[in-house]
């Protein structure tokens, strides 16, 4: 009987063994995983994405036929810096995407890793984009893989924004994490093999200042929503905005007896359009803008509010490049009655010591206030 007893115990000790081991190597929700290194080994065939680093276009594509080093010596007709500065994506089939800065002139050397070949994985490099500078990578950061309506695995990116994940299966899955204070989402798919995708965000901006004026034909109760299809949050309000705005408005726009206008401030991460706009001569700025904001069909106090609040924060400048957002896709508003016109404009601003390179706009035709009419302006300003 102790005989059996103990032959017993051993069974079931190995048994206990075996799942532990099991449950160790799987990935169930809220593990964290680890992804193999990227294998030395030499690339041909590489691309090189070469962009301004100033201002943000991309100045030429140079190819080579593999890894060495390279002299960088790209004509700029107006570089943002003197000398100027690149920022430079290279690329090869089957190795990790790398990032180099340099200034005109500089040798770099192109050095890439090759992507470890794993069944059933997905890997990549994420990237942080900014507006006009040098792009970077999302390096040593949590992330997460979930499936939809499933388990999630954490895992870290590494000093050059890689990030992996192996012993999946043939699925799509949510790849998530934080950005400062705004979540990003990206969809990724695993097929089988080892499936590579490189990630982009953009960096996290702040709009400040979006006044929203209101002016019903008679005095009216009014419901203002705001939204964010991308994204984002209001980080400031006045009065408080709360669940929204449930408010009181006069036909000359004076909101609950006290208010001239609604001041929201928001933080969000979307791309921004800095091709196309007006460029302002700094030495009458003050004229230019009430010129430009006038042409763009703001009025009175709509534009000395604005010329208050901006022409202290924009400094002694010798230009002003204004770039006009696609509101609706940073930010909706609901408004109840809904108005019979609406104007809303936010602008990119950035000061700038050389004219910007840029499509000028031309001017909009300005709307007609014969009804009620709400009216919108903020901007998101940039330092040189």
């Amino acid at each position: 009987m102790k005989t059996e007893n103990n032959l017993l115990f051993v069974l079931l000790l190995v048994v206990s063994l075996s799942i532990i081991l099991s449950c160790s190597n799987s990935t169930g929700p809220g593990d964290t995983h680890e992804f193999p290194d990227a294998i030395d080994s030499v690339a041909t065939g590489i691309a090189l994405y070469v962009y301004s680093n100033g201002w943000g276009i991309i100045l030429d594509t140079l190819e080579m036929d593999t890894e060495d080093t390279i002299t960088i010596d790209i004509y700029e007709e107006n570089p943002y810096s003197n000398p100027a500065q690149y920022y430079i994506y290279a690329k090869a089939d089957g190795f990790y995407t790398e990032l180099y800065r340099c200034t005109k002139g500089d040798t770099i050397r192109v050095d890439l890793d090759a992507v470890p070949q794993i069944s059933n994985s997905i890997t990549g490099v994420i990237f942080e984009q900014q507006v006009y500078f040098a792009d970077c990578y999302f390096a040593e950061k949590d992330i997460a893989l979930s499936i939809p309506g499933g388990a999630s695995i954490s895992g870290t990116t590494d000093s050059l924004g890689r990030y992996g994940f192996s012993n999946l299966s043939e699925d799509s899955y949510f790849l998530h994490f934080s950005a400062y204070s705004v979540p990003e989402v990206f969809t990724v798919t695993n097929t089988g093999g080892t499936d590579y995708e490189d990630l982009y965000f953009y960096s996290e901006m702040q709009v400040d200042a979006p006044n929203i004026y209101l002016y019903p034909e008679t005095t009216s109760d009014i419901s203002v929503d705001i939204d964010f299809p991308n994204g984002g949050e209001i980080i400031k309000s006045e009065p408080p905005y709360n669940n929204g705005w449930r408010i009181n408005v006069t036909p000359e726009g004076i909101i609950d007896g006290q208010y001239e206008y609604l001041f929201y401030e928001t933080r969000q991460s979307m791309p921004l359009n800095h091709q196309y706009g007006w460029l302002l001569d700094g030495t009458n700025l003050e004229g230019e803008l009430r010129f430009l904001l006038m042409n763009l069909g703001f009025a009175g106090r709509e534009i000395d509010d604005f010329i208050d609040y901006w022409l202290p924060r924009f400094g002694s400048t010798p230009y002003l490049a204004v770039y006009p957002q696609d509101v609706e896709s940073m930010i909706t508003l609901s408004i109840e009655p809904v108005p019979d016109k609406l104007l809303r404009m936010i602008f990119l601003f950035r000061p700038l010591t050389l004219p910007a390179q840029l499509e000028e706009l031309p001017l909009p035709d300005a709307i007609k206030r014969d009804a009620f009419t709400a009216v919108e302006w903020g901007g998101i300003l940039l330092s040189q």
